[in-house]
């Protein structure tokens, strides 16, 4: 016995009644349950495929739309210090308008994005596709670079963000651990002389003495 609900409604069926059922209409009425059997196998099919030719239209229609992808790199800023270089680029093929640049900053429920600013802003900006935009010095603080590029986002004229690949962020994070080394070099200490070299300067250093 099989039990569910359908509208607030208990339904309740028995599997070895309903054989029975079909049974006796096969002994009584062969024709008539065969003609009930293919016109349920052929609205099955029917549904079928129709279901099929609806995700297809879908699939088709998501890859017609515009994709964003966005890669990140490290360069030194016209001051010296380290800034953050975006490539967005359409891999779609639709055009997409870049609105802005940001990162995302967690709240209590969800997130909000926080808009970036450039010294010279080409946003917001209609990408073709195979087309680009490069962002150049994106304006931040350096000391906080290193958390930004795990929150960069892009975002288009319709409202939705575009992230940054894990692969892209790891490239970034250590293209700037080498920038910031070249940048700042570690200081080294002196050079310790030889054993030979130090005894050397200390019997030259050392008193003559004379005997009366």
């Amino acid at each position: 016995m099989l039990a569910f609900h359908f509208l607030n409604h208990r339904i309740l069926v028995d599997p070895i009644y309903g054989l029975e059922v079909l049974n006796h209409m096969w002994a009584t009425e062969p024709v008539g349950t065969t003609s009930i059997l293919l016109t349920s196998i052929g609205l099955l099919i029917t549904l079928t495929f129709k279901l099929l030719d609806f995700m297809w239209d879908i699939y088709k229609e998501r890859a017609r739309q515009g994709r964003l992808k966005v890669e990140l790199t490290v360069e030194s800023g016209p001051d010296g210090e380290p800034a953050l270089c975006a490539i967005v680029s359409n891999v779609g093929r639709e055009p997409v308008v870049v609105r802005d640049i940001g990162y995302t900053k967690p709240r209590l429920i969800g997130s909000e994005f926080i808009r970036l600013q450039t010294q010279a802003s080409p946003l917001p900006h209609a990408l073709n596709a195979r087309e680009l935009i490069r962002i150049h010095n994106i304006t931040e603080n350096e000391a906080d670079l290193h958390q930004l590029l795990g929150r960069f986002r892009v975002k288009d004229s319709m409202g939705k963000l575009w992230e940054v690949p894990d692969l892209e962020i790891r490239k970034a994070r250590r293209a700037l651990k080498s920038l910031r080394g070249k940048s700042h070099p570690a200081e080294k200490g002196p050079k310790p002389l030889p054993r030979t070299e130090i005894l050397a300067q200390l019997e030259a250093s050392a008193p003559i003495s004379t005997q009366n």
